[in-house]
């Protein structure tokens, strides 16, 4: 980097905040993750993340998001320099961020004749939001044969192979806008790409490579207009696999269309030659790409493994949580935590209420234990997105709002099923008939937990009640599922089906409510109107004592 270029940071908040709140103890506690640009002599850095300096970030990132430098606690840059100057600088510790108490401190290292020097530097700081306006996802997927005898996949290889199969020049089209665009629009920066996105999700556009299989003729090239086939027998020995390429790129939108072209298709060489080393390490498996985009990060991370090892293999997840300092109290790197990047908000997701028993009065129990369901759910209910299922939807609707609790806790990433959804994951599972998509048909606390085990792989308790007014029977061990699990529970009976979602006891005194959300409120979605008659507190003769009943208790999963 010349003298004459300037240097431009800038900070997520969020990545302040977490290093803060971990507290840094040593000189090279993490590594910061970022992508660059240079642009019009100022090259400029965004710093999206940080990772355990243990940690091998580079087959974990989106293809271009780099190390940019270190974070740690010195009370001497000297004492960086002198750590850094012991055969450990290059060009991606350029960067590091001091922070010894509330002092934040950003220095630029640079290696001038032998000796590491610094300069400190002014930082922008931007909120995630903030910064996810001045960044791009491009996501290229794309269909590619690879040899899985291939034992050298060192990125010579990986570029001449790539090289091949899709020329070194492609043609690259963005689906959303309907625009192509190459190699040498020099000119031209990205930010003028009009994007059309859920507001919850990055801005992601997905590229179309068009391949370039032309050769470029020399002066020893046949050209005639009469083919020639020249036959070489050569010894054979392929064994090609069709492999799904899956990249992520992020491009400031300050970079021009060379720029970000040069970054797409680096990241299509990072993404072929993880792959490629997948194929090598594990010859009978077929590898596939994930990407993950837990809360907690402002960037997507993305593994490249068979398709239901990382479920398998909760060393590998132990070791994602613990180099981005994640929560262990939920898995964030299940299959079914993959980022959803086509699914669109079903219409009836749109504006749903949630937790619509915070507010309600009391139950009335005087000096009782509460336990209470823990965390976000929503409230799913008679008639919601104008779908008529009146007077034999209900128990549909406890398992959506039970379907949501997992949604909300980050426990998946699917989106909560319809009824006819629901209908039709039963067909598949064998459990019902084809006649029974698109019916009026009831379902129960079994079906309720059939769906739930086959789609999240949640394990639900089942107990039975032979009338329903003995529920008191059963409070304790209701407590106890909500101080232990937290999860709503689902009761059926009859063409009955309710969700409870917490209990109030005084033992001392026997007296026992339920709070009881009924899917079968058919007002508007104000929460005035469903305090009362949405949600309310009832005692055990709310449910009827000639009627057999079960409930259904997910269990939450365990750890990560």
């Amino acid at each position: 980097m010349m003298d004459t270029i300037r240097r431009e940071v800038v900070i997520c908040k969020d990545v302040l905040q977490g290093l803060e709140k971990i507290g840094l103890s040593k000189i090279n506690a993490f590594v910061l993750l970022g992508v660059s640009i240079d642009v019009e002599n100022v090259f400029k850095t965004y710093i999206i993340g940080f990772v355990d300096s243990f940690f091998n970030v580079d087959d974990n990132c989106p293809h271009n998001l780099n190390t940019c430098g270190l974070a740690g606690n010195a009370d001497l840059i000297e004492n960086v320099q002198e750590y850094l100057d012991n055969d450990q600088f290059n060009e991606n510790y350029s960067l590091y961020l001091n922070i010894v108490g509330s002092q934040i401190n950003l220095w630029e290292l640079k290696k001038i004749d032998d000796a590491i020097q610094s300069e400190k530097l002014e930082f922008q700081v931007l909120t995630k939001k903030e910064l996810s306006n001045n960044l791009l996802y491009f996501r290229t997927c794309m269909k590619l044969e690879l040899d899985r005898r291939i034992n050298d996949c060192d990125s010579l290889y990986t570029a001449s192979l790539l090289e091949k199969k899709i020329g070194l020049k492609p043609l690259f089209y963005i689906k959303e806008n309907k625009q192509y665009f190459g190699k040498l629009e020099e000119n031209k920066t990205i930010d003028g790409i009009k994007v059309i996105t859920n507001e919850l999700d990055y801005e992601v556009l997905n590229i179309i490579v068009y391949q370039n299989l032309s050769n470029v003729p020399t002066e020893n090239t046949d050209i005639s207009d009469f083919p020639i086939i020249h036959q070489t027998n050569e010894p054979f020995d392929e064994e090609l696999v069709c492999c799904q390429l899956d990249t992520l790129c992020v491009v400031p939108k300050r970079a021009t269309y060379t720029q970000a072209y040069n970054l797409i298709y680096g990241s299509i060489l990072k993404n072929v030659q993880l792959i490629q080393s997948f194929l090598v390490s594990n010859p009978k498996d077929l590898p596939v790409v994930h990407h993950f985009l837990p809360d907690a990060l402002c960037h997507f991370i993305t593994i490249v493994c068979s398709h239901n090892q990382i479920d398998s293999f909760s060393n590998l997840r132990k070791k994602l949580h613990n180099a981005f300092h994640l929560s262990m109290n939920r898995p964030l790197f299940r299959i079914s935590n993959t980022y959803q990047f086509d699914v669109k908000p079903a219409l009836n997701d749109d504006g749903l209420l949630t937790n619509v028993h915070e507010g309600l009065s009391p139950s009335g129990i005087k000096n009782g234990k509460k336990s209470l369901i823990q965390g976000t759910y929503t409230f799913y209910h008679y008639g919601q997105g104008g779908f008529n299922d009146h007077q034999w939807g209900c128990a549909y609707r406890s398992l959506q709002t039970l379907y949501s609790w997992f949604k909300w806790q980050g426990w998946t990433n699917k989106p909560v099923p319809s009824i006819r959804d629901i209908q039709q994951i039963l067909v598949d599972m064998g459990d019902k008939s084809k006649s029974f998509v698109g019916s009026s048909d009831w379902i129960g606390s079994m079906e309720v937990s059939f769906v739930l085990n086959a789609h999240l792989d949640v394990t639900c308790r089942i107990m039975s009640l032979r009338q329903g007014d003995t529920l008191n029977s059963v409070c304790l061990e209701l407590s106890e599922h909500f101080d232990r699990h937290g999860t709503p529970v689902m009761i059926g009976g009859g063409v009955l089906a309710h969700t409870i979602l917490g209990v109030d006891i005084n033992e001392e005194l026997g007296a026992v409510k339920f709070l009881v959300l009924d899917p079968h409120y058919t007002g508007s979605d104000n929460i005035k109107s469903i305090h009362g008659k949405g949600v309310c507190w009832k005692d055990a003769s709310f449910w009827k004592k000639d009627t057999f009943y079960n409930l259904c208790l997910p269990l939450s999963l365990n750890g990560i």
